[in-house]
């Protein structure tokens, strides 16, 4: 039976098959990130973007799909995490465009949409590579298109344009050098094709259309997912569980372990005094019970996603919440800031730097642009200035500008470190454009480095990597592995204080105890005489040192 077209109520049940394709396989997907540092969590940076592209098209189902592809364009841009997630958002909005005012799609319609979303993306990024996630999208979108003037139906330009797009894939490693050197191909690339397989299964299910007769052109070299047949996309776990634990002396770790038997999927960020839960679970009791055991509950949410209902539990409204009505409106500032981090020591430093907002993110996990966003309205300024202190995040934090109300300009720092000394110029009364490029030029001037261990096997920039190796990197590089994380620091020392080297600035985090940073400052300051050493307690997990010489 051949699909001619699809609508709206379509178009959400595949894409939400799509979801959950991805969301199967977001480990392997992060595990194909180049870099084994333990950052850069492709799979779920996608996986959470078309998430809350779900949400918005769920809220639309029963619309005409032109207002469906909107509403979805709108949800994952307001959600769009990382690099990868905002690409994913530039796709939909392109499809969007292409299908605004349609009732109902056709083959032809949904191909012209993908060549759509392809270009925008393209747009969208600075300096395009290819041998990534847009050289994938953009052969899908032309097999589709090709596909669809030979009269294909819907399911059919999609079986050839999964086709093209594996064979693509397994192409990316001899586009990008990198990607040869560490035997993978490109994680976006993947995790695209694992959402458009999900998609495809979802919606031959939804229409009782078998896919056997395509059995031949979906069985390409390197084939998974879709050559195991028509498998039923099933959910282990119904219910998806969000909530917000408030309190003192809070132990992520400890919140974790207690959850982990509970369900998958699962998310525990925060520090001290706040902490961020997402966990699929067959019993929400339970799960909220747990985090009771730990501080207050807020800002509850329970989904359940077998259903497709989308359920608020409003009687734990109010509980540990601050009583705004008695906090004092503070005075008007010309220009705000909000800044991304991780660590409570490097938090508290920022906010006595001046930042109104603190986003708590950064290594591991991007905060989406609707969590910028958010942070933006919160600061009572008439502008704010965004240091995203992330590459991965410097993306998510520019597609605000043209979402807030507020002017809003983006430094694009790489590091907390480029943050804290570009702070110096901030007036809380200056001009916003004047302060952003003055920081702009600041940071950029920092030279910055970082110690953490390897999450796996990796043969970079001529190092041979095992997993657990402690390594160094200086401006985002892996340029050494080292016996310890303070021979790391003393080794990435030397050629960046040869650049400069009048201060040297050490943050240690999780796992470092105040006296081992204190030793290892003064045999930093032996060794330079005269250079000025500076320590501090940052708390940022994963990071054994953060540090910075100018």
């Amino acid at each position: 039976m051949a699909l001619l077209v699809i609508d709206g109520n379509d178009l959400v049940r595949s894409l939400k098959a799509g979801c959950i394709n991805l969301e199967h396989q977001r480990d392997a997907v992060d595990l194909l990130n180049v870099f084994p540092v333990p950052d850069g969590d492709t799979g779920t940076n996608m996986y959470l973007t078309l998430l809350s592209a779900v949400k918005e098209g769920e809220k639309n189902i029963n619309e005409p799909v032109g207002k469906v592809a909107k509403a979805i364009s709108r949800g994952s841009l307001m959600g769009a995490r990382g690099n990868s997630g905002v690409i994913l958002s530039q796709i939909f909005r392109g499809f969007a465009r292409v299908l605004e005012g349609k009732e109902k799609a056709d083959a032809m319609d949904l191909a012209l949409a993908l060549k759509a979303g392809s270009q925008t993306a393209y747009d969208a990024v600075m300096k395009p590579v290819e041998g990534t996630i847009l050289t994938v999208v953009r052969e899908v979108s032309a097999t589709c298109e090709a596909e669809a003037q030979k009269g294909s139906d819907v399911i059919g330009i999609l079986v050839a344009g999964i086709a093209t797009g594996n064979a693509t894939l397994a192409k990316t490693p001899s586009m990008l050098p990198i990607l040869k050197e560490a035997g993978v191909v490109d994680s976006g690339g993947q995790g695209f094709m694992y959402f458009l397989e999900g998609l495809l299964q979802g919606l031959a299910q939804e229409k009782e259309i078998e896919l056997g007769e395509y059995r031949e052109k979906l069985a390409q070299p390197g084939k998974k997912a879709l050559a195991q047949g028509d498998q039923p996309i099933s959910l282990e776990y119904q219910y998806c569980n969000e909530v917000l634990i408030k309190g003192s002396g809070l132990k992520v770790d400890d919140i974790r372990d207690h959850l982990g038997p509970l369900g998958d999927s699962m998310l525990v960020v925060g520090d001290e005094e706040i902490v961020k839960v997402h966990i699929h679970s067959n019993h929400p009791g339970k799960v909220l019970e747990t985090c009771l055991q730990f501080g207050q509950l807020s800002d509850i949410k329970i989904n359940n996603m077998l259903e497709e209902v989308h359920e608020h539990i409003n009687n734990w409204k109010g509980i540990g919440e601050t009583d705004l009505a008695a906090v004092k409106e503070p005075e008007r500032k010309q220009t705000g800031l909000v800044a991304v981090a991780a660590g409570d020591g490097i938090i508290a430093v920022l906010k006595s730097l001046g930042v109104d907002e603190v986003v708590e993110g950064g290594q591991t996990m991007n905060p989406s642009t609707e969590d910028l966003l958010n942070a933006c309205n919160l600061v009572n300024a008439d502008a704010v200035i965004i240091l995203p202190n992330n590459g991965n995040v410097i993306m998510s934090a520019q597609q605000v500008v043209g979402l807030s109300e507020k002017k809003v300009r983006v430094v694009p720092s790489r590091s907390v470190m480029q943050a804290i000394s570009a702070l110096i110029t901030y007036d809380s009364q200056g001009d916003a454009d004047q302060m952003a490029d003055e920081m702009t030029e600041i940071a950029q001037s920092v030279a910055y480095g970082e110690v953490t261990y390897a999450i796996r096997d990796s043969n970079l920039n001529g190092l041979e990597i095992k997993e657990g190796d402690t390594i160094g990197l200086v401006n985002d590089q892996i340029v050494l592995t080292a016996a310890d994380p303070a021979d790391a620091v003393v080794r990435l020392l030397e050629p960046m204080v040869a650049d400069s080297g009048l201060l040297i600035t050490l943050f240690y985090g999780e796992g470092i105890s105040e006296a081992e940073a204190g030793s290892l400052a003064e045999k930093i300051s032996a060794k330079y005489e005269s250079s000025e050493v500076e320590t501090h307690y940052g708390g940022q997990p994963l990071y054994s040192y953060l540090l910075s010489v100018e």
